[in-house]
């Protein structure tokens, strides 16, 4: 029996992120879509032939012009757009800056950086929604990596 590709046919996408902390501060970054501003852990998407921690690493370049030093994984959850559209696999390594000066990057979508205090995580809309996880992984509250399939409604 032979089987066809349909044209609808998705691929998950692979995203890096980074976790810097820094006197319980948290490096992130904004983007900006339409009027929509949103935060994330800095990072972007594995291409083909690229390690995990080499696409993290040009991905911090490119963002924010910073070198890291990539370390364990912090955490792993899946984005599951509920119409089917997207899948994406985050992961999440902690990370350690090893040049000090930040320069946002020239991608139109780049809107600022901040480091975020951790008591204003649960205020700020970040995606995927990790907020609960960066949380409880900061206060050594975090029992397990993976974090299932994270999604925010629109």
């Amino acid at each position: 029996m032979r089987f066809k590709l349909s044209l609808s046919h998705k691929k998950i996408r692979i995203r890096v992120a980074g976790l810097v902390v820094k006197d319980d501060t948290i490096l992130m970054i904004a983007h900006k879509k339409g009027n929509d501003i949103y935060w994330l852990l800095p990072g972007g998407g594995v291409e083909y032939r690229e390690s995990l921690d080499n696409a993290l690493k040009r991905e911090f370049k490119e963002e924010l012009g910073l070198d890291v030093d990539v370390g364990d994984i912090a955490m792993i959850a899946d984005s599951i757009e509920p119409n089917g559209k997207r899948h994406i696999i985050n992961v999440i390594f902690w990370c350690n800056v090893v040049s000090e000066a930040i320069q946002l990057g020239s991608e139109k979508i780049l809107y600022g950086y901040s480091f975020k205090p951790l008591q204003d995580m649960d205020t700020i809309v970040i995606y995927p929604p990790l907020n609960t996880y960066i949380i409880q992984l900061l206060k050594n509250k975090n029992e397990k990596i993976y974090k299932g399939s994270l999604w925010i409604p629109k």
